[in-house]
């Protein structure tokens, strides 16, 4: 399951993602962050990962790693908040990208959009 998260707000959006998100919900994805592109000229996103299934979370990390790639101008951060330790060693073997990533535990969740604005 995906959805936008309503601490949210100018160029910075955040998304929850966990259980089974289907390839649908990608897409919707995708086309809401350039949605904000076209509004602010780049954005910085949060991804909250919880519970989310293994085959969920590999293509969770190929359309994102597609996404930056092809928006890497225009996404300045991300940050990945999320208990799973091998989601987050995941998460940072991923930031080989041209995007500035950091991880962050629940509990520092706050710290996390701290760290976007």
């Amino acid at each position: 399951m995906m959805r936008r998260l309503e601490k949210s707000h100018d160029e910075i959006v955040g998304y929850s993602l966990s259980g089974e998100v289907t390839a649908d919900e990608y897409t919707q994805l995708a086309s809401e962050l350039r949605d904000e592109i076209a509004r602010h000229g780049t954005i910085r996103v949060l991804f909250r990962l919880s519970d989310l299934e293994l085959s969920s979370f590999f293509t969770a990390l190929d359309e994102r790693l597609s996404f930056v790639r092809e928006n890497r101008d225009d996404v300045e951060r991300v940050a990945v908040v999320t208990d799973d330790t091998a989601t987050q060693l995941l998460s940072k073997a991923a930031g080989a990208t041209p995007v500035e990533l950091q991880t962050f535990s629940s509990d520092d969740e706050p710290k996390a959009w701290a760290w976007l604005e």
